[in-house]
């Protein structure tokens, strides 16, 4: 009998790489694919809040406040035991909202008046609500007994006789933006600085105006 040798098939598949490329290949495709569906709906949901912030920004039509001081009244400015200065004066803060749909919620404040680099009284005004395309006077009561050496009381007299007083009114008020009288946004701090010059400081005399420069200054 012949001599017979068993030789096992050789199977293709098994010297045949094309099949595991093709599933790593096939893996590779959808991950691809599945980052680029990532970054489309991304970038679709990135245009959608621009356009919406843009039409709202549009809609609303924000404009930037302005604020004045018109008036003075001096009801008590007097010197005590030579060296105390107590003042009760009365400042008509005037407010303006440009604004058609944006009200604005002047929350707690400060107000207080300087001069040569001296606080001589401070108060504040009530919290108000001030809707839009309105303007709204804010009564402010200035109080105070600040030291007041001889230094300044004679820079004053000079300044009381020549009739040209330099004063410094600063006001710190946060306002929070109401949109249609429902949606509270953010609040931010208003700082406004208003360096006037006025003609007496005389008690029950009402000052005049020489001149005045308002700065703003607005910070979250």
């Amino acid at each position: 009998m012949a001599n017979e040798f068993y030789v096992p098939k050789k199977y293709d598949s098994l010297n045949d790489r094309r099949g595991y490329h093709s599933h790593r290949g096939k893996k590779k495709c959808g991950f691809l694919r599945c980052c680029c569906c990532c970054i489309c709906t991304l970038f679709l949901i990135l245009i959608i809040i621009i356009l919406a912030i843009a039409l709202t920004v549009y809609f609303l039509d924000p404009k930037v406040p302005t604020y004045n001081i018109d008036n003075l009244d001096i009801k008590d400015f007097n010197i005590k035991n030579g060296i105390k200065l107590h003042t009760n004066i009365n400042v008509v803060l005037k407010a303006t909202n440009p604004n058609k749909y944006i009200a604005l919620d002047y929350l707690s404040n400060e107000v207080s008046m300087a001069y040569s680099g001296s606080i001589l009284s401070s108060g504040h005004f009530p919290p108000t609500l001030q809707h839009g395309h309105a303007t709204t006077n804010l009564n402010v009561i200035l109080k105070g007994d600040a030291d007041f050496g001889p230094t300044m009381q004679l820079q004053l007299l000079k300044d009381q006789k020549m009739g040209y007083i330099p004063l410094l009114i600063m006001v710190k008020v946060p306002i929070q933006l109401v949109i249609a009288d429902f949606f509270h946004l953010k609040k931010f701090v208003v700082r406004v600085n208003c360096s006037m010059v006025i003609d007496s400081l005389e008690p029950n005399k009402k000052p005049k105006i020489l001149k005045k420069v308002l700065t703003y200054d607005f910070h979250l």
